[in-house]
């Protein structure tokens, strides 16, 4: 098979696991997909004694753009998923956190997301199971390792 035989075998593979989209194991979600996404974030990097994320701080996780959280966040808080606080001391920055009905959705979807992953991994079994995490690992720490070299390095999303 030649490079660019396993090239296009690749990209057919990727094109076909698109299709499986549904880790939410097709329960309708209050918000779209990127929005659970930026919740499920949001919940993940919360520090404990604070009183949220700033909007810049979850772009910069997520690597989005401003007009992109803040439509995603307006979403969120429409569904009371998350609320804005306003700091006490410059009310010009405000903090976002989770509700608790918005901790709640995230506790559901990392259920449902585990429970698919390991539907996966019962698939595949033990060996390939550890093979396809080897691999993925490999592959990300190549990709990453491009886009700093090509950005001139920084931390990546993830990390």
């Amino acid at each position: 098979m030649t490079t660019s035989d396993l090239v296009i075998e690749f990209v057919e593979t990727l094109h076909g696991l698109r299709r499986y989209k549904g880790w939410h194991h097709g329960h309708r979600l209050p918000v779209r997909k990127n929005a659970v996404v930026l919740l499920m974030f949001l919940q993940h990097h919360l520090p404990a004694d604070s009183p949220g994320l700033q909007p810049s701080e979850l772009g910069e996780l997520l690597k989005l753009t401003r007009p992109t959280i803040t439509t995603l966040v307006n979403s969120l808080e429409e569904h009371s998923l998350v609320e804005r606080i306003n700091d006490d001391e410059d009310r010009r920055v405000v903090f976002v956190r989770p509700t608790e009905e918005g901790q709640a959705l995230v506790h559901q979807m990392k259920e449902e997301f585990a429970k698919s992953i390991e539907e996966v991994m019962d698939h595949l079994g033990p060996e390939d199971g550890k093979e396809l995490i080897r691999i993925t690992r490999k592959v990300r720490a190549f990709l990453e390792d491009r886009q700093k070299a090509q950005s001139g390095g920084g931390s990546q999303c993830g990390n």
